[in-house]
């Protein structure tokens, strides 16, 4: 069932909007990152910093479905922030947990790395 909103602010996301492929979807969290190389002087102050190695990291998770993911390949992150970094999305973790009184679960990691397809 749809939810429905309530308030004065256009730009409130509420719930997970789209499906992601192989499962229904619980639960998503992306977090960008990059490696930063600071130059200092001689006082110790930074100066320069460089910023390299972007990319982003997705963690999924669900109840299974018909999920074929498998560590390496490329994958689709439906609802994943790319937080503006252009490549593929690459399945570095994938797990899946059952249990007698719970729906099978799936989860999995991807990463993507910025430039890279």
């Amino acid at each position: 069932m749809a939810a429905t909103i309530i308030g004065t602010s256009t730009n409130l996301a509420f719930g997970i909007a789209s499906a992601q492929t192989g499962m229904v979807i619980k639960s998503i969290s992306s977090s960008a990152s990059a490696d930063a190389v600071e130059l200092k002087n001689k006082g110790g102050d930074v100066t320069a910093v460089v910023f390299r190695n972007k990319k982003v990291t997705h963690s999924v998770a669900g109840a299974f479905t018909t999920f074929s993911g498998s560590v390496g390949a490329t994958i689709t992150v439906a609802n994943g922030s790319s937080f503006d970094l252009t490549g593929a999305a690459y399945v570095t973790e994938v797990s899946r947990n059952r249990s007698a009184d719970n729906f099978e679960e799936v989860s999995f990691t991807a990463v993507r790395y910025d430039g890279i397809s």
